[in-house]
């Protein structure tokens, strides 16, 4: 009887540790996103500078 007793043990602590990582993973991946939308932000300020820096077309110049 003692064999059932371990195993539950075991799939409790194997499902103790997973939930763990889970939350690691769910924690990591928020960060990730957050990073992700800080990049996006910096490329978007970079873009509207670039835009800033080329020289603006007269009416003239339009095709």
């Amino acid at each position: 009887m003692t064999r059932p007793t371990g195993h539950r043990r075991d799939v409790s602590a194997t499902a103790l540790t997973l939930t763990a990582q889970a939350v690691a993973l769910e924690l990591r991946v928020i960060e990730l996103r957050r990073e992700l939308a800080d990049v996006a932000d910096r490329m978007t300020a970079v873009a509207e500078a670039l835009h800033d820096l080329l020289p603006q077309q007269d009416a003239r110049e339009q095709p």
